[in-house]
């Protein structure tokens, strides 16, 4: 008999995850646990997410969540068999505890960044932003405490500085993906031994990102493209850190008033920072160089 699987996410991310542990024969994704159609778009059309998509191609039972993990949802999950493993990767909600007692073995979470190091919803956006060279994918055992459970399995790597956080998650799940069915597996059998993390962790949290976080004066930009480098080298990172979302972005003057403008791309040349691409609000993207005499100093 296959080892089972509960699968606990929202994202391509966790498709990736998912389709690489359908490729062993001793395991069997047995459930998907995913928020259900939600309304996207100018024309608000109710559009499945990834996870739902793929569940359905390869015919796996579905939980869909509306709002939030409530008694309705535990109702429905407790109508399937008890998985061996509960696998939460890129989920957006607070696991509860009837949920983490779920698996007959272990509850796991997929969780990139070198933990105990940038816990929290957004570390490789963090990772990016503080200029760090090295990082790593860990799995770990789910706790109630948030991101600090035993470690499983850790990976470390290099950190590309150009990458942008699609490019730094894409990497991380990418090897964690070449190993995930077998890690499994090493843990069913009592191969591998959890390894308790620090209660403390010695980076800030990974919190959630606003738009806001994204904002940055036109005083300081000017500043970084003249003769600040430690601003400048900040604000390239946070270029890529913040792409594809929020996007770095500022407000710039105009003769026709102040304009919002998002930073796309940007680079440091001769140690100042050099604008690549930007989008002004309402209009296309389009080179520094061609939108730049609009801005009135």
């Amino acid at each position: 008999m296959p080892y089972t699987i509960a699968i606990a996410g929202t994202t391509q991310r966790t498709v990736m995850c998912a389709q690489a542990l359908l490729q062993h024969h001793e395991l069997e994704i047995s459930l998907v646990i995913t928020p259900a159609p939600q309304r996207v778009g100018r024309d608000r059309k109710l559009t499945k997410n990834d996870v739902q998509n793929f569940a359905n191609s390869n015919q796996v039972p579905t939980v869909l969540i509306k709002n939030k993990i409530d008694e309705e949802v535990k109702k429905k999950i407790n109508e399937f068999a008890k998985p061996d493993f509960l696998l939460v990767v890129d989920f957006g909600y607070l696991v509860p505890e009837w949920l983490l007692d779920l698996p007959k073995i272990m509850p796991l979470n997929i969780h990139p960044s070198a933990l105990p190091k940038w816990r929290g919803s957004s570390p490789g956006q963090f990772v990016l932003l503080s200029g760090e060279k090295e990082s790593a994918v860990t799995i770990i055992q789910m706790t109630p405490q948030f991101d600090q459970g035993p470690i499983i399995w850790q990976q470390k790597f290099t950190v590309d500085q150009s990458w942008t956080q699609t490019q730094y998650y894409q990497f991380s799940f990418e090897l964690i993906c070449q190993k995930l069915s077998k890690i499994l597996l090493q843990l069913a059998e009592g191969k591998i031994t959890p390894r308790p993390q620090p209660a403390t962790s010695p980076t800030p949290l990974a919190r959630r990102l606003t738009k806001q976080d994204a904002f940055v004066t036109w005083e300081k930009i000017k500043q970084a493209m003249t003769s600040e480098y430690k601003l400048a080298r900040e604000l390239e990172r946070a270029s890529r850190a913040y792409s594809p979302w929020p996007l770095l972005w500022t407000e710039i003057p105009t003769p026709k008033g102040p304009r919002r403008m998002q930073i796309i791309s940007a680079n440091i040349d001769d140690q100042k920072l050099i604008l690549e691409y930007v989008k002004f609000e309402g209009m296309e993207t389009k080179s520094w160089n061609e939108v730049k005499n609009v801005v009135k100093d």
